[in-house]
């Protein structure tokens, strides 16, 4: 069949508009990994979503890992969007809205969460925890809790609490995408319930 008649293939970018097929690229891959049941992504199945030659997804990404990586960066983008769009008055609501705000991403994406959080990330061997895709998003909540319980900057205090509060929010996210079926309460007091308990022993007066 000669090319032109040819459905469901993408068009050739203009010049210089390959970062345009770059996006298209992690763009079909999220979609692809949206739900968690799929089946292992490959850049064949990538390049099938886009409409492109596999050839032109190797141009981008060298390896499955890096492709997925960079659908984990996205993603985390958008959940510090998310955190950044929050803003109480009162610093401890921020945390439990922000926290409530990150249950209900994981909840509401659940391929995109286990990307995220569940899945080993391939990361280099030579990158550091904050250069860890997820260390922004991490760094909001301890901003958030240091200022709840009335912490300095660079407060140990702040770090363990905030470490605490996530493991119980990846708990509370990851059971119920696991456990769909259980009698699980609603979702708003259990956030709230777990948060306000952990930043209890935590909290107290800033120094004068």
């Amino acid at each position: 069949m000669p090319a032109k008649q040819m459905t469901g293939t993408r068009q050739r970018n203009p010049r210089g508009q390959g970062e345009r097929l770059r996006d298209d690229i992690i763009e079909a891959a999220s979609r692809l990994l949206a739900d968690p049941a799929a089946p292992p992504l490959t850049l064949r199945a990538v390049a099938r979503e886009v409409g492109v030659a596999a050839t032109s997804v190797y141009l981008h990404f060298d390896s499955i890992e890096s492709l997925i990586l960079a659908v984990a960066v996205r993603r985390f983008g958008e959940l510090v969007r998310i955190q950044d769009e929050i803003a109480e008055q009162d610093p401890c609501e921020q945390v439990q809205s922000g926290c409530l705000a990150y249950c209900e991403f994981g909840l509401a994406h659940p391929g995109h969460y286990q990307v995220m959080f569940t899945n080993p990330l391939p990361m280099p061997e030579h990158m550091t925890p904050e250069q860890f895709p997820g260390w922004e998003p991490f760094q909001q909540l301890i901003d958030a809790v240091g200022a709840c319980i009335g912490a300095e900057p660079g407060d140990p205090e702040a770090f363990r609490t905030g470490q605490l509060i996530w493991q119980q929010l990846h708990g509370i996210v990851s059971l119920r995408i696991s456990r769909p079926r259980f009698p699980w309460p609603p979702l708003e007091p259990t956030v709230r319930t777990a948060v306000g308990r952990l930043l209890g022993p935590a909290r107290h007066q800033p120094a004068s």
